[in-house]
Formats: C-alpha cells, sequence, structure tokens
C-alpha cells in the first residue's frame, strides 16, 4: 500500500516583518537567498527601506524559522511555490536574487508572467545568465573537507562557521541541498520566440568574481522584452554585502515610479 506524501507549500516563507510605515506599500520587493542563505541575510537591508517600498525576505525551508521542513526537490518547485505564495497579496511586486537567488527570483517571475501577474522589475546579482550551467560540475556531494573548502573559497561564510564542526553538521545538509538545486538546474526555452519576461531587469557583478564575468551577466538581457541594465562592481562573489547601501539606493530608485 502506497503513502501519500505531503506536498511542500509556501506558508511562512515570506517573511512581512518589515512593513512601511505610513500606510501600504506601493511595492513590494521579494528578496532570494543564495546557496546556504536565508532570510536573516536581507534582514540588515531594512534599515535602508525607509519608504513605502516593503522589504520582504525569501525564507525558503530547510533553514532559519523553517529550519524543520524539508527542503524543496527542485527549482521548478520552489519558483512554483514561490510564485503562488506572492499573487496571494494585491501589493505590486519586484523580485531580487543573489546567485542561487538569481535564477530563483527569474524562474519565480517567469510563472507570474504566465499568471497574468507579471513582476515590476526583477533585479539579479552575482549569477550568469540562466543559460549558462552553473557549477560547471556536481559539488553537492564532495567530501565535506573538500565541500567546506569550496565554500570558503567563495565566501560564503565567515571562518567561524566553517571551523565550527558541531555548527556545521546542522547547516551542511542544508547547503548540500542548495547545490544540488544549482546543478540539477536546466533553462527551460520558452515556447515561441519572445523572451519569457516583458519587465525592466537589472544586474550586478564583481570585477573579481571568477565565476561571474560580465558578458556573461550581460546576457540576462536576453531574457527580456523590456530595458536591462548592468553595472560591474568592486569585489569578488559577495561584492553584494560591501556594496548593499549603494544596490539598495538604486533598486529604490528604479522602482520610484511603480504603484503612482
Amino acid at each position: 500500500m502506497s503513502v501519500a506524501v505531503p506536498s511542500p507549500t509556501s506558508a511562512g516563507w515570506l517573511e512581512r516583518r518589515h512593513r512601511t510605515a505610513g500606510g501600504p506599500p506601493r511595492v513590494a520587493l521579494y528578496c532570494f537567498p543564495f546557496a546556504g542563505g536565508s532570510a536573516a541575510y536581507y534582514h540588515a537591508w531594512a534599515e535602508e527601506f525607509r519608504s513605502d517600498v516593503e522589504l520582504v525576505p525569501v525564507q525558503l525551508p530547510g533553514r532559519g524559522t523553517l529550519m524543520s521542513e524539508k527542503p524543496v526537490p527542485s527549482m521548478a518547485v520552489a519558483a512554483d511555490l514561490a510564485a503562488a505564495a506572492i499573487t496571494r497579496s494585491p501589493v505590486p511586486a519586484a523580485l531580487f536574487g543573489h546567485s542561487m537567488g538569481a535564477v530563483l527570483a527569474f524562474e519565480t517571475a517567469r510563472r507570474l508572467e504566465r499568471r497574468g501577474h507579471p513582476v515590476q522589475h526583477l533585479f539579479v546579482s552575482g549569477r550568469p545568465c540562466p543559460t549558462v550551467v552553473r557549477p560547471p560540475s556536481p559539488v553537492s556531494d564532495l567530501p565535506r573537507e573538500r565541500f567546506v573548502d569550496m565554500l570558503r573559497d567563495y565566501g560564503a561564510a565567515p571562518e567561524e562557521v566553517l571551523g565550527h564542526d558541531e555548527l556545521l553538521d546542522v547547516l551542511l545538509p542544508m547547503i548540500r541541498s542548495d547545490f544540488h538545486l544549482i546543478e540539477n538546474y536546466r533553462y527551460e526555452p520558452e515556447t515561441g520566440s519572445p523572451p519569457p519576461l516583458s519587465c525592466p531587469v537589472s544586474a550586478w557583478c564583481g570585477d573579481r568574481d571568477p565565476e561571474v564575468p560580465p558578458e556573461l551577466m550581460a546576457r540576462w538581457g536576453l531574457e527580456t522584452s523590456g530595458r536591462f541594465d548592468l553595472e560591474v562592481l568592486s569585489g569578488g562573489h559577495f561584492f553584494l554585502t560591501e556594496h548593499r547601501t549603494r544596490i539598495v539606493a538604486a533598486v529604490h530608485e528604479l522602482l520610484r515610479g511603480v504603484g503612482r
């Protein structure tokens, strides 16, 4: 006799703790995490959001407040669930994603476009266009020492985390699961000739990130019929942390006319 397995849900994925002051938000910015990251990374952005743009970090299962939930099995399932959660809100949506989060934000935007709820703007950073396979070869099953060395090379976590064996025992299954999502993701073209998105797309990458050269970042422009902009900033894969204030200011400027 077969046993029914509960389907994953996106209940609790959207952390709406950063409500805008002085009335309802004009637009909500949903922020998707990088591999091994959580919604907590974007909480530090809240101090930059003194406007009617609502910051909504996306918490994926298997981490943070959703630590007890099983990770999603694929990027497609994650995007389906994220899109379903976002469409429950009447507030216009913009999406931001870094690294793995860039692909997840893109796939979520595709689904929202198909549902007749196109996003107002897609912001991507630190990840080549989705047609490029990353990483070039599988890494999720590397032996522990080699896997941790890879994370260290990426700058994905501080040394006090990477050198803490008990903490790694808790975090590594989730991080490996994220890399499994990434290495099994393959871009699926839309039927017909138009690009999958109609919204503007803005992109950033670091000038010292060997995995994300500007020429591959520039190909994000092929995924939309709307405007595309690319800015190359100083730094490696996590240039985003160093340039947070600059990037958040640019996001606010680009969303200034939405909902008015």
